[in-house]
């Protein structure tokens, strides 16, 4: 299979800058509103400097291959792209950073996660 349409895709709808910007955007706001969670992962002593962060995986996903099944799984009710961000800090995978896309480029959702 050929990915460079998806890979066009994200040129064109600039997912690795917006990806990048909304994780930073989401990872500050966690930092204030979860700040007891946010020390027992990174501790007292945090430094974005520690912190790598990168576009790593795209992918697109059909929504519901099967129109006329009922899946138990969450439905969003259309096709869509995801981004994953590794969380990288002091070279040690935490959990990712995941950005959600329609297909005409719009964000709908973010996900924020820890292993």
């Amino acid at each position: 299979m050929n990915t460079g349409f998806l890979k066009q895709w994200c040129l064109e709808h600039d997912v690795e800058t917006r990806s990048i910007n909304a994780f930073w955007y989401c990872f500050r706001n966690y930092r204030i509103e979860d700040s007891e969670e946010f020390k027992s992962v990174f501790g007292v002593d945090f430094k974005e400097d520690d912190l790598t962060v990168s576009l790593k995986e795209v992918a697109l996903f059909i929504d519901q291959w099967d129109e006329n099944s009922t899946y138990a799984a969450i439905s969003h009710g259309f096709d869509y792209v995801v981004s994953y961000i590794p969380i990288v800090f002091k070279g040690k995978k935490l959990g990712w950073y995941k950005l959600f896309f329609t297909l005409e480029g719009e964000t709908f959702d973010d996900l924020l996660t820890f292993d």
